[in-house]
């Protein structure tokens, strides 16, 4: 009896020194410090961002896990490398933020991987796309897209469209390099020929040259990318006045939204998109992510892929609150609770291959039509969980 006593006060004295920690574990406040470009020539990308965190918090309220979530913004203002480091380097040190987020571009991430390394930060990159950007931290988690998933599966599909003699026409930086190799690689792989291939600089105004240039080579499918907005405008009116558009297949990766669909003419109808999200997707998550969007912002207003990419950043973010509940928070494990987690997205089903970190999700072939008066992307394909592709040296 004596020893059942004992037995039966020092669990009682356990369970009274470990309620405090326990009450502690609940009631502590999580922040999550975001990466972002609110101002600058990025500053669009940045509000679809915000806009993706708003509407999943809308839907998922600010608690997780027994605990409250703050999130603390920081504005690059455009692209710097150093001020990166040291925006990272406040949230970390200054805002003991316990997550990290944001990064639309893969410079902002890489230059501030030292940091994340440094001080053990779990951070999901939400659009960075630089298929090298994940080796340089084990921490970085992908909620985007690896660039190269889109680009393999243009050339799949131009393939599959019996196409095989290509052109690849990319912007002069990092993911335009990164295109190029990689649709060369699958096109080639699958019996096709790269006739000629360019790189025009992130300042180019006038694309008339480069598109009677392109019109002027023996091929059947173009490979484009741009960065969206007044290139993808300019590009696209060039090769269309070139007669490219209507006699080729021209297929890009994210150059023309449904939200920016007001910028073009009906010149754009038939330019093909490889992107793993399209506002056309018939899906629950969709359906109510589309609806809370417009129900906040008006009818007017368009989803897009970076405004998925954030909400499903947040809901990778919120599994690694959860899988804290009741404890102190725990980088390492935290970390780890999004390896091999599956969540149901606005995209479809998004995996997170526990050994890459990497996403596995579906590549939608999207066509620009003229649906009711209006442009819109259509899906007019899809390739099922697309892995993040190695390409060999």
């Amino acid at each position: 009896m004596k020893r059942q006593l004992l037995k039966t006060l020092l669990a009682t004295a356990t369970i009274a020194a470990l309620a405090p920690i326990a009450a502690l574990a609940q009631q502590e406040t999580i922040r999550i410090g975001i990466v972002n470009h609110d101002t600058g020539p990025f500053a669009t990308p940045g509000r679809e961002i915000r806009t993706g965190i708003e509407i999943f918090r809308e839907l998922n309220g600010d608690t997780v896990g027994g605990r409250k979530v703050e999130i603390i913004f920081r504005d690059m203002g455009g692209p710097n490398p150093a001020t990166a480091r040291r925006l990272v380097e406040e949230l970390v040190v200054r805002d003991k933020v316990s997550i990290l987020g944001g990064f639309y571009l893969t410079s902002d991430a890489s230059a501030a991987s030292a940091v994340i390394n440094q001080t053990n930060t779990p951070t999901v990159l939400f659009v960075a796309a630089s298929p090298t950007l994940l080796t340089q931290s084990q921490l970085f988690v992908r909620a985007g897209q690896n660039i190269g998933q889109s680009a393999v599966a243009a050339a799949q599909f131009a393939l599959k469209s019996g196409k095989r003699k290509a052109y690849v026409a990319v912007s002069d930086y990092a993911p335009g390099h990164d295109v190029q190799k990689f649709f060369r690689s699958a096109f080639e792989a699958g019996g096709g020929k790269i006739v000629d291939e360019l790189r025009a600089p992130l300042n180019t105004v006038d694309y008339a040259p480069i598109a009677e240039r392109i019109k002027n080579a023996d091929i059947d499918v173009l490979d484009v990318f741009v960065p969206p907005g007044a290139a993808a405008v300019s590009f696209s009116k060039a090769l269309a006045a070139q007669g490219v558009m209507k006699q080729n297949l021209v297929i890009g990766m994210g150059e023309a939204e449904d939200a920016d669909l007001n910028l073009f003419d009906d010149s754009i109808i038939g330019f093909h998109q490889a992107l793993y999200y399209a506002e056309s997707l018939d899906n629950p998550e969709n359906k109510a992510f589309t609806a809370a969007l417009k129900k906040k912002y008006g009818n007017d207003r368009s989803p897009t892929f970076a405004a998925v990419s954030a909400y499903d950043g947040m809901a990778l973010i919120y599994k690694m609150i959860e899988s804290q509940r009741g404890k102190p928070f725990d980088a390492k494990t935290a970390h780890q609770a999004a390896l091999g987690v599956t969540i149901r997205s606005p995209r479809g089903a998004l995996t997170i291959d526990a050994a890459t970190r990497e996403p596995v999700q579906d590549i939608h072939i999207r066509r620009i039509d003229k649906v009711s008066g209006k442009l819109r992307n259509t899906v007019v394909d899809t390739f099922k969980a697309v892995k993040a592709p190695v390409l060999a040296n």
